[in-house]
């Protein structure tokens, strides 16, 4: 398995801890849950690991600097901002100690329940901007402000997390800069990035305000402003492109609402809020208005012409300041569109077209999913029953092709060649969907990493966009190891072991057999049963979507053959 998984740290001691369950990676760290004996408790650790190119000098830079960012942050005091309790560094792993927030991030709240209403994202936004000011008050710019980074305690209070990575301001001319980026390391997550933190410049903390701008688009639609197939052009998009309006994708967006978060995504930092809490006020009287509006057009609509005493017109104009308390119910209902005659109906018939047709271009997720790929189709089928299994490897025109995937040999095999630094390499098959099936796939390394486990495999049940999908892995090597994981825009590990039947060594095949039916999988290697049927324990499992292979490690080159599938009821 590759270095940053850091499933090989579990039973590390790290300081006065033990690390116990990997709770997810990124691109240069892992969380794991631990217990700690002084004082006794359960606690999150967040271990730096830094890619795999840093020379020696670079790597003491990133040690030097995290290590004095971290005491800054640790000193960071706020009820909205996830305590450090402490950090340090052992055997060259940088970590941080952290409370255990089993409630998990606001990411995994808006995969299980959907976009929130206005006033739940104003209930979230209030507490956000308020630890985001003090932070930039203290002289600390977060940098990768996103739902992952973004925790629940069991009240329904949210807190902002990973402010170790944060960047130290220091004042020049009277003006507070963030100093710049660690040497080597890209830090932040694409999605979500300022215009000035893609190109490099300095920063203060109106990046965090552009940031945080992306999430409320996120929270309020389940989808991100920008797509694209590589970092850098995702980078691209945010410093020259201008995102969707809003209403275009949800039908009870206003005017007022999309105006606030559309000032919050301004290209340039000038032209945004100048704090966060001016964000925040703004968003609050976008609602106001917007749910003064909503109420004005339900009257007009439902009472107009009888006769309804003047005084509800008096109150309505009143618009009273509505206080904002938190959701009464932990688990959100997506929106339900507010209906406006004729009119809004054509336009929420509309908007649910565009947004049919816009899930099925494709994003690349590059620090948080740590997934690479080339291409996509544009259209979906899905396949629910039948008795041919079908080889997906017979069909060219739906597998992306480049110099990293690409068909080759006698048996027309599929080639995928992990050429990146710290992500994996993943080709999707488009315009079929499948939910229950039982797929068997041969894989044969042509080519291994240098510095890893050689993990490849198959992702399944995928969401066009990559933002949801299962993943089974294995590495053919000493470690015969398995692991089959879920991905909600955070890793969650579901089952991992040893298969003993799979055959290690140079241009050795291993035939992968995967049954899905419902949340229970089964899972093969040469034949062999590798465990008892495994069932996902989330709430809500992934259903269907579209198939996938996937190589793991910089530098490792796999062929995938016989790719069957065969859909059943």
């Amino acid at each position: 398995m590759a270095v940053t998984r850091g499933q090989h740290l579990i039973g590390k001691r790290l300081g006065s801890c033990t690390l116990e369950k990997l709770l997810g990676y990124g691109g240069s760290s892992a969380v794991f849950l631990a217990q700690e004996n002084d004082p006794e408790r359960k606690v999150a650790i967040k271990v730096f690991m830094p890619r795999v190119g840093l020379d020696s000098q670079m790597q003491r830079d990133f040690y030097r600097r995290f290590l004095r960012e971290a005491e800054a942050a640790s000193k960071l005091d706020h009820p909205n901002i996830l305590p450090v309790y402490s950090y340090g560094e052992e055997d060259g792993l940088p970590y941080i100690i952290m409370p255990y927030m089993p409630g998990g991030t606001l990411a995994e709240y808006i995969s299980r329940c959907g976009p929130l209403s206005w006033l739940e994202v104003q209930w979230y936004l209030e507490q956000l901007t308020s630890a985001l000011d003090y932070a930039h008050r203290h002289g600390c710019v977060h940098c990768d402000v996103k739902p992952a980074n973004i925790l629940i305690d069991s009240e329904g209070h949210v807190l902002l997390s990973d402010f170790g990575i944060a960047r130290l301001t220091r004042v020049k001319e009277g003006v507070e800069i963030a100093e710049g980026y660690w040497p080597g390391v890209v830090m932040g997550t694409p999605d979500y990035i300022s215009p000035e933190q893609a190109m490099g410049r300095s920063l203060d903390g109106r990046s965090d305000v552009y940031s945080l701008a992306v999430t409320v688009f996120f929270l309020l639609t389940r989808r991100l402003p920008f797509n694209a197939d590589s970092p850098i052009a995702l980078a691209l998009l945010h410093v020259h492109e201008t995102p969707p309006s809003l209403s275009v994708i949800r039908a009870d967006i206003t005017a007022a609402l999309d105006q606030v978060v559309d000032k919050g995504l301004a290209k340039d930092p000038a032209n945004r809020f100048q704090t966060a809490s001016e964000f925040s006020k703004a968003f609050a009287a976008a609602v106001l208005a917007s749910t003064a509006q909503s109420l004005s057009i339900r009257f007009d609509d439902e009472y107009s012409g009888d006769g309804v005493d003047d005084e509800f017109h008096s109150l309505r104009d009143e618009q009273p300041i509505y206080a904002v308390d938190k959701p009464s119910s932990y688990v959100i209902k997506p929106v339900q569109p507010a209906v406006q005659g004729h009119r809004r109906l054509l336009v929420l018939i509309l908007t649910t077209c565009l947004v049919i047709a816009g899930t099925v271009g494709f994003t690349f997720n590059a620090v948080t999913s740590g997934l690479a790929q080339l291409s996509g189709r544009n259209s979906t089928a899905m396949v629910t029953s039948g008795t041919t299994p079908i080889d997906l490897l017979a069909d060219d025109a739906n597998w992306p092709t480049s110099r990293t995937f690409f068909f080759g040999g006698q048996d027309h095999s599929y080639h995928i060649v992990n050429k990146s630094t710290n992500e994996g390499a993943l080709a999707l098959y488009y315009n079929h969907r499948f939910g229950d099936f039982r797929l068997t796939v041969t894989m044969q390394e042509v080519q291994k990493s240098a510095v890893s486990a050689d993990y490849c495999g198959v992702i399944f049940r995928a969401t066009s966009d990559q933002s949801h999908y299962y993943l089974f892995e294995v590495a053919p090597s000493e470690q015969n190891h398995y692991a089959f994981l879920r991905y909600d825009q955070e890793w969650t590990m579901v089952a991992d072991g040893t298969a003993s039947s799979l055959v290690a060594g140079p241009r050795k095949k291993n035939t992968l057999t995967i049954e899905a039916h419902g949340n229970i999988f089964s899972f093969k290697v040469n034949g062999k049963s590798i465990a008892q049927p495994i069932s996902d324990p989330a709430k809500l499992p992934l259903s269907s979507g579209l198939i996938g292979l996937y190589v793991e490690d910089q530098g490792a080159e796999v062929t995938f053959s016989q790719l069957y599938v065969n859909p059943v009821k």
